[in-house]
């Protein structure tokens, strides 16, 4: 078994800051092994979404997974107050029979001024759009309405909005 884990950024901001996580899964056939647990481990004061592609979790935040089709896991990391900069990992654990499986990367965590150095992973990007992972809105049944507000584009002139340009997923 084999796992391949990518983030969109090798850089996140330390506050109010996003990055999706792409985990690939290469099963090994000759195992026979088909139900599998994934468990991803993030640095503190970085959050996740739950995963992307509807894959059921456990209270645990364990996703499952139905490794004869679930080959791919998409989460969406994101920070919410200041977070300390620096270096830190994400661990993917995946859990198979009794097997374990381990795949670190690493990302840093920085303050805004220092996005002159992003690298963005073009081939992440591209594989995210291809999804267009669903946004499911809520419907409200004690009303017949339903107001949704519409999206507020502010690609405006600071010296990051090419990082929006670039990075942004419109779903």
């Amino acid at each position: 078994m084999k796992l391949d884990v990518r983030l969109s950024k090798n850089i996140m901001e330390n506050e109010e800051g996003m990055n999706h996580l792409w985990i690939r899964i290469f099963p090994d056939e000759a195992s026979g092994i088909h139900k599998a647990e994934m468990d991803i481990q993030l640095p503190a004061g970085v959050y996740r979404s739950p995963n992307l592609n509807g894959y059921p979790e456990k209270e645990a935040n364990r996703i499952l997974l139905d490794l004869s089709t679930d080959l791919e896991v998409w989460i969406e990391l994101y920070t919410q107050g200041e977070t300390p900069c620096g270096e830190e990992t994400i661990a993917v654990t995946l859990y198979s029979g009794d097997s374990e499986y381990v795949k670190v990367v690493r990302i840093r965590l920085v303050n805004v001024d220092d996005m002159d150095s992003v690298e963005i992973d073009e081939q992440v990007i591209k594989r995210l759009k291809e999804l267009g992972i669903p946004h499911d809105i809520p419907h409200q049944k004690e009303s017949e309405f339903v107001i949704i507000e519409p999206k507020v584009l502010d690609m405006g002139s600071n010296k990051y909005a090419y990082l929006e340009k670039k990075y942004r997923v419109d779903y």
